[in-house]
């Protein structure tokens, strides 16, 4: 049995008819009953998720693997949902959106600009850990300090904000790395913008959890000799991350948590499409 915790969308009904096709015997979990409107078909449990209920839930109904698609950074859900992952020993698997998507230009110009996609905040940390230089990011809070925690020097971790009327140090703190390193640019969604930010830095790597402004990101890490990693915005680590309906299908099958069945010739737009999915993909 396979449970699903979601936050509702039309990514719970994608991955509901992918688990139908795999012949796959599974039970949903949503907040709300909003949430869980027009999902599709299944066993659905809805309510406020606690550690003791998640704990008595996979229990009861013999669950041998939990699938977390909740679109919602640091969600308190996925918080419990990896303690209790953790606790019961059995696997748990995050699918979200692709950082690049499909389809989008990953290099704005071939051969200037080395990037990766790593959704590890252990790998990204310890390719920090191992660079020769300072490291900025433009990302979310809660991915910052994900890789932060796991960093030797954070000294070097340096984060560019959208200049204020006033600084906000309340959120700067947010981040995990030290207050005087959270410095403000102004234009951070231009090449100009980002490539000044990285230069004042030094910086040797760059790194983001979101799709937007990909090409001005490139081409101004292209400006500074900085590389690129794209990262995931969940706010935890996983061992199991995917970001297709295609990769969650092979992932099922190939760690017998399904006995298989024919693919569903679903694209990922399906999960870019999510009227739940964060709205707010800022740096």
């Amino acid at each position: 049995m396979l449970l699903v915790l979601s936050n509702g969308g039309r990514g719970a009904a994608a991955v509901s008819a992918l688990l139908d096709s795999l012949g796959a015997d599974y039970v949903f979990h949503f907040p709300t009953l909003k949430d869980a409107g027009g999902f599709g078909k299944g066993d659905v449990f809805v309510g406020k998720l606690s550690y003791k209920s998640l704990i008595k839930m996979i229990r009861q109904n013999r669950v041998n693997a939990v699938i977390d698609i909740i679109t919602t950074p640091a969600a308190s859900d996925s918080h419990v949902a990896v303690n209790a992952a953790d606790d019961l020993k059995i696997p748990l698997i995050k699918l979200i959106r692709p950082t690049v998507p499909e389809g989008t230009r990953i290099a704005a110009e071939p051969g200037r600009v080395k990037c990766e996609i790593n959704y590890s905040y252990a790998a990204v940390a310890e390719k920090i850990n191992k660079t020769v230089g300072t490291t900025v990011f433009l990302s979310r809070p809660v991915s910052v300090r994900a890789v932060a925690d796991e960093v030797f020097d954070r000294s070097e971790l340096y984060v560019p904000v959208g200049a204020s009327a006033e600084f906000d140090v309340d959120a700067a703190l947010e981040y995990g790395i030290p207050l005087i390193n959270v410095r403000e640019y102004n234009n951070l969604n231009s090449r100009e913008g980002i490539r000044e930010a990285l230069k004042d830095a030094g910086a040797k790597l760059l790194i983001t959890d979101s799709a937007t402004d990909i090409a001005e990101k490139l081409s101004a890490a292209g400006d500074a000799g900085a590389d690129v990693i794209f990262t995931q915005g969940s706010g935890y680590d996983y061992e199991y991350i995917l970001d297709s309906l295609d990769g969650l299908s092979k992932c099922l099958i190939k760690n017998g948590f399904v006995r298989g069945g024919s693919d569903r010739a679903e694209t990922e737009n399906d999960m870019e499409a999510d009227e739940n999915s964060d709205k707010g993909e800022e740096e």
